[in-house]
């Protein structure tokens, strides 16, 4: 039977190979950005080199959090930023409506995709601000 020890072994190692993908996909865009004027294509790339970067940092949190220091978030650290996220929840779901909006607004393909993007993007944001939320709740389950 396997340990969590290993189990935890195994997830970083997975973890540290995808970071070097992530390094690879920073470079690749870098290279396709560096060979295009085209500002469909440059844009496109600077958001997945963007994204690539950031999958990383939250690939190291995790690395970090078996290697040096478990993550932690008190109930009290939430609720002292809590109103805040509240009111985050509201903008990010304004962004939705108004991506929507537009989206349904317009017929032109190149516009549709990037308002598709953003769309994604937006609800992504929404969506991770909720799961937050959960946390929250599982933090109090009273509330």
């Amino acid at each position: 039977m396997t340990t969590q020890k290993e189990l935890n072994e195994k997830l970083i190692e997975n973890l540290k190979s995808w970071q070097n993908v992530e390094d690879s996909s920073v470079s690749s865009t870098t290279e396709i950005i560096s060979k295009t004027g085209n500002p469909i294509v440059r844009t496109i790339m600077e958001i997945i080199r963007q994204d690539s970067a950031m999958h990383r940092r939250v690939q190291q949190l995790m690395i970090d959090h078996f290697e040096k220091e478990a993550i932690s978030l008190t109930p009290d650290e939430l609720a002292d930023i809590w109103d805040l996220v509240e009111n985050h929840i509201k903008l990010e779901q304004e962004t939705i409506r108004l991506a929507d909006e537009a989206r349904k607004n317009s017929k032109n393909f190149v516009i549709r995709y990037l308002l598709n993007y953003l769309l994604t993007d937006e609800t992504k944001h929404n969506e991770i601000l909720l799961q937050l939320e959960d946390f929250k709740a599982g933090m109090y389950p009273y509330a």
